[in-house]
């Protein structure tokens, strides 16, 4: 199938090209602007396996050296999977059981249900659409893939609660983004403190530890930029944090102070109020994921403990978008919701 249309929004014209075919040896779509050629892969959680930036021939995205793809089945630990690309984290991030309601004690697998399930989509003039219903849990995603601009593309997800009962939960974008040596992480002027979820080892120390951004002390006084990916480098890196306050602007990115190449995402805050990074090695390669939330604190029992969790009312619906652009930039101030990086 190959449809080459030319898609709108608010006046921008963006020719969009659709096309089938293959990831290794797994079967794909592929949908391409002039700027970027993203590579989704439908029957494994509809993650966004590849994010090639045209104009600067570079992947954005961490590819694993295997030569198949791993396909992971339903309900394994997430490290069984690929561990490469973007993938959807639904209903919680860290394994644990569900806390409340008629699912109370229900299991649900490390990194939530739908990344490893095969997802349904529909190829449209200018977009795709991806649906895929929960296992053990009864709701519904929908997720559509848009271009905006030539370097920008937007993911608009609608999630329907099918029950009687309101539906606490977490979704989490997982994007596993490649870092250079000048790569720094950006977060909006409001975040000034973080609290540190990670269960490793790690700088930042044990999980709930504040400390504040972007520089902070570590629990042995050495000085610490965490907005740095890779200085001071560690082995087995791995660091994950949330900014303690809920920021209003909707905006992070990666931005590159060497090159200017910038990775920058933009989101509704209201409707995606919590902001957590991960900083960590994958085969070498330090890699970081840049994750606006529904619900805090990766583990949905936690979150409901701490007033963090995000909920859909019973019978109803919950949507949002995410932005993602690719830019070169000298400073990053702010982010529109239209993907501007200004």
């Amino acid at each position: 199938m190959n449809r080459s249309p030319i898609g709108f929004h608010k006046g921008l014209i963006v020719k969009t090209k659709i096309t089938t075919g293959k990831y290794k040896n797994i079967d794909a779509l592929l949908m391409e602007s002039d700027d970027i050629a993203l590579t989704i892969i439908p029957e494994s959680g509809a993650k966004i396996q590849s994010i090639f930036d045209k104009n600067r021939h570079k992947e954005i995205l961490y590819q694993s050296d295997r030569v198949e793809f791993r396909k992971a089945s339903y309900g394994v630990n997430f490290s069984s999977g690929d561990m490469s690309g973007f993938d959807e984290v639904f209903p919680s991030i860290d394994e644990c059981f569900y806390p409340s309601g008629p699912w109370k004690g229900t299991l649900i697998p490390d990194h939530g249900e739908v990344w490893s399930l095969p997802w349904d989509y529909q190829i449209g003039d200018d977009s795709i659409q991806f649906d895929v219903h929960g296992v053990k849990f009864p709701y519904r995603i929908e997720k559509t893939v848009k271009f905006l601009r030539e370097n920008c593309f937007r993911m608009s997800y609608r999630v329907f609660n099918l029950s009687e009962f309101d539906f606490e939960s977490i979704w989490c974008p997982h994007p596993f983004f490649v870092c250079g040596e000048g790569t720094r992480v950006v977060l909006p002027p409001s975040v000034k403190q973080v609290v540190s979820t990670c269960p490793l080892d790690n700088k930042l120390g044990e999980y709930g530890s504040l400390h504040s951004w972007p520089v902070t002390n570590t629990p042995l006084g050495e000085s610490y930029d965490i907005s740095d990916v890779l200085n001071p480098p560690y082995d087995n890196k791995c660091e994950k944090f949330y900014a303690v306050n809920q920021p209003p602007e909707g905006w992070c990115a990666l931005h590159d102070e060497q090159t200017g190449e910038t990775i920058g995402l933009s989101y509704q805050a209201e409707r995606l109020p919590y902001l957590g990074v991960w900083e960590g090695i994958l085969n070498g390669q330090y890699v970081t994921a840049l994750e606006p939330v529904t619900g805090a604190l990766d583990r949905l029992d936690l979150a409901k403990l701490a007033g963090k969790a995000g909920v859909i009312k019973a019978r109803s619906m919950a949507e949002w978008f995410l932005n993602l652009t690719l830019e070169s930039v000298d400073e990053i101030h702010d982010i529109s919701l239209e993907g501007l990086i200004l």
